[in-house]
């Protein structure tokens, strides 16, 4: 079910990635709603997002003033929904002060990384409503909604011409995707076309990494990339490959963007997430799940033709049936 939002407000919080923040905006806006935007994470420099992440009780005073500073802009407006997709920013003290200034108000927060990466957002939690994560084991844990991620518009464009590349992988290199492209590189042998494109935010990144992350050792500069590529650039090089390779974090049993980004494009998913195989699109002919230690891709997986999954099950994973599925729970408990 497709739910209306005419005549709705909506404050609505996220970071800026990879335009999904934007995505989410004009689905709200498609749906009639009025939208009015902040961003979290409002700190753009590669040296402040490091901080953000590993010292986020360094910038909490700054965010706080960001975001009274914008509320004061926005005036006395009422709001029927405020949507926040992480609020790493977002203080407690900020929550309570929008509780009490915003009271007809519906808080959803949608969680898409793991309590174990973001221990300070279970404080949050108490300021919620309707509260949703894209782990299956945090919801349980701590009593969420369950909701795995979804896909755009833009991943769903038909194949028109052969695959220029067997397997690709587009991602930042944190933790020890470094190494896991490395051992999938050498597993895959030459025989097939690869397109690998590892991101760091900075140079100095690197050589941080080097220092402190074993994972790294044997890494190269010219092995990374300091450039985000576009998102059309990143669809252009998904329609263009057979498989796609899929790293998650370590600590991190939720399945991330790319898994759906693949679901979407309708390629083959090569990934290092073991819990793939309980979701309802998981097919061993589209999907090899492989040790992030000692990976193995059988030859076969690339020479048979992807299965085209249940329209249901492939509505569900659209952004559309993301929201949606939000909005019901909602809607149940009105």
């Amino acid at each position: 079910m497709k739910y209306s939002l005419e005549g709705k407000k909506v404050l609505y919080v996220a970071p800026r990635f990879f335009g999904y923040e934007t995505e989410i905006k004009n689905e709200l806006v498609r749906r009639g709603a009025e939208v009015d935007f902040l961003l979290d994470r409002p700190f753009d420099t590669p040296l402040l997002k490091a901080i953000t992440r590993l010292r986020r009780e360094w910038v909490i005073g700054a965010a706080d003033r960001y975001y009274q500073a914008q509320l004061d802009e926005l005036g006395s407006a009422e709001y029927d929904y405020v949507l926040v997709v992480s609020g790493q920013t977002l203080s407690c003290g900020t929550l309570a002060l929008w509780r009490e200034k915003y009271p007809r108000a519906q808080f959803l927060l949608y969680m898409w990384d793991s309590f174990a990466n973001r221990q300070w957002a279970l404080d949050n939690l108490q300021y919620f409503d309707h509260t949703f994560s894209f782990d299956r084991n945090d919801s349980e844990k701590y009593n969420l909604h369950f909701r795995p991620l979804f896909f755009s518009t833009g991943f769903e464009a038909e194949q028109k011409q052969p695959p220029e590349f067997d397997v690709s992988f587009i991602g930042t290199a944190h933790s020890d995707r470094y190494s896991v492209v490395s051992k999938v590189n050498k597993a895959l042998g030459s025989s097939l076309r690869k397109y690998w494109y590892l991101y760091l935010q900075a140079k100095w990144v690197f050589w941080v990494y080097l220092l402190l992350n074993r994972t790294f050792r044997g890494a190269k500069l010219s092995d990374f990339r300091f450039d985000p590529l576009t998102k059309s650039t990143v669809q252009s090089v998904f329609f263009s490959s057979k498989a796609i390779l899929d790293i998650e974090h370590p600590k991190q049993t939720g399945l991330t963007m790319r898994t759906l980004e693949t679901t979407g494009a309708k390629k083959k998913l090569i990934t290092t997430n073991q819990n793939v195989k309980d979701y309802d699109f998981y097919l061993e002919q589209n999907i090899c799940v492989i040790d992030r230690h000692s990976p193995s891709i059988p030859s076969s997986f690339f020479q048979t033709p992807y299965l085209d999954l249940d329209p249901e099950v492939y509505q569900r994973y659209r952004l559309e049936g993301w929201l949606d599925e939000l909005l019901s729970v909602v809607n149940k408990s009105a």
